[in-house]
């Protein structure tokens, strides 16, 4: 089994970017019409938009960096995941790394998951934190249609997501107590049948 520790990694901070656009949910299934699918999945509606998963992902990554007051070259680290890359090829992380501003030193990574996506691309921008000498990263995670005319589906909307992961150095160990004198209790018990002689009575 695949457990896995991270010591010392914080979560800091979390923002999100969705388009204005709302559509109620309808089912595109000949076997059920919209209100199954309604009771089936809880989705009433749903948000879209003319959007790469990177335009969503780098306004919620905007945000997140002026709510933390981070400042872009401390960025050590950008995992994006979603299965709506930009591109095949060059990699979106790369993409958003230049659109960021972050430091061309960046680490920058693409994953290409879905609704595993953010755990497994939390514990890659933790492994990286942890002992690697690397402070800040960003991970960042969404899907999103990239030309409206493309098939939506039914059930999936569009968002993109950054989360702020932090390496937290431990306290330092505290200072050593002063070696104080034991207090030690001693009893001492004591059975001495002979005493009760004098007090035997008989039957």
């Amino acid at each position: 089994m695949a457990f896995f520790e991270f010591k010392n990694i914080q979560i800091v901070g979390f923002s999100a970017a969705v388009p204005k656009q709302v559509v109620v949910t309808n089912s595109l299934s000949k076997d059920y019409d919209s209100a199954d699918f309604v009771r089936a999945t809880g989705i009433e509606k749903k948000r879209i938009g003319n959007f790469t998963t990177s335009d969503l992902c780098y306004e919620a990554t905007l945000q997140l960096l002026s709510d933390l007051s981070w400042e872009k070259g401390d960025v050590d680290a950008l995992i994006f995941v979603s299965q709506s890359a930009d591109y095949i090829l060059p990699a979106t992380a790369c993409i958003l790394q230049d659109r960021l501003g972050l430091s061309k030193e960046c680490y920058a990574l693409d994953i290409s998951l879905g609704c595993s996506g953010w755990t497994y691309g939390l514990s890659v921008a933790s492994g990286l934190l942890s002992d690697n000498g690397m402070k800040k990263a960003l991970l960042l995670v969404g899907d999103a249609k990239p030309h409206a005319e493309q098939e939506r589906d039914p059930l999936f909307g569009d968002a993109g997501t950054v989360t702020a992961v932090a390496f937290c150095p431990p306290p330092p160990p505290p200072p050593p107590r002063p070696a104080r004198a034991r207090k030690v209790m001693k009893t001492f018990f004591i059975s001495m049948r002979e005493l009760t002689v004098p007090v035997l009575m008989p039957l």
